[in-house]
């Protein structure tokens, strides 16, 4: 079953499709936005006796309102070798297909752009109102087998996300230089960019105090045999930790806190991400 998370927005949506979240343009909504005249706004459902006995003009005020709007939702994954590590594909799937049912529920568009090297066009998914895409989508990443290295094709991204501003859900494993992943920030500063960290806890925590260890690097191909001991186990820990921390204070910088997907996806957790923040 594809999970559903409840999701909100700071800025105001300029779509002018109606939808579930804050907008810039005058409507039929709730939320009050202030006088005109009848002749400007006819609706005499919403008139304004005070304010017509204290118009100036003497026109017919009514009261006008905010409409609710719609967003564009998009995930844009990293889709690199790396993402083979244990489970974490799958828990990629878990997500994508989580956003796409959760922004169909809300009534946003979303789209789906996934790349490594270049980007995968073979998995793109146009902005679209969807209605069963989240099934499709964790079913063709679950199926996935990454080949391709690095993130150089993310870059590429923004160029498909329209001028208007979107919520964009940026999903990796982000072992790339901190320096690369500046740079593909930088490239979507117009939008509200959620950082989702893809990690397994077998990367780091849950390494052996001895043993003889083999180490792939899936993006190179590279092996390398590690004799494993405590000293080094906890090398690897504060390693891990030090890079948590550099990426929180990267993300924090450029507008946004990460959500960490650790081990498994907990949809109840990305809610409390956005109301709590």
């Amino acid at each position: 079953m594809i999970a559903e998370f409840h999701y909100q927005i700071a800025w105001r949506s300029r779509s002018a499709h109606p939808g579930h979240h804050k907008s810039a343009h005058a409507g039929g909504g709730f939320e009050f936005y202030g006088h005109a005249s009848l002749l400007s706004y006819p609706d005499p459902r919403h008139l304004d006796v005070h304010a017509t006995l204290n118009d100036p003009f003497g026109q017919f005020m009514v009261r006008t309102f905010r409409q609710r709007s719609a967003i564009p939702v998009y995930v844009i994954a990293d889709l690199s070798a790396s993402m083979m590590f244990h489970d974490k594909l799958e828990r990629l799937a878990d997500f994508a297909a989580a956003v796409a049912y959760s922004a169909y529920r809300t009534g946003d568009p979303f789209g789906f752009i996934g790349g490594d090297s270049q980007l995968r066009w073979e998995l793109f998914l146009p902005l679209r109102w969807y209605r069963g895409v989240a099934l499709e989508l964790y079913d063709r990443l679950r199926s996935l087998q990454p080949t391709g290295s690095g993130t150089a094709g993310l870059a590429q991204a923004a160029e498909y996300l329209g001028a208007q501003r979107a919520l964009v859900f940026l999903a990796s494993d982000f072992h790339v230089p901190l320096a690369e992943l500046s740079t593909l920030l930088d490239t979507l500063i117009h939008h509200d960019v959620i950082p989702v960290v893809l990690w397994d806890s077998r990367e780091y925590r849950h390494l052996p105090p001895w043993g003889l260890m083999q180490f792939i690097d899936a993006e190179t191909g590279q092996q390398r045999r590690v004799l494993m001991r405590p000293d080094l186990r906890h090398r690897f820990l504060r390693a891990f930790v030090r890079r948590r921390r550099e990426l929180r204070r990267l993300f924090m910088n450029h507008g946004r806190e990460p959500f960490f997907l650790i081990d498994r996806f907990e949809a109840d957790a990305l809610t409390r991400y956005f109301y709590q923040a």
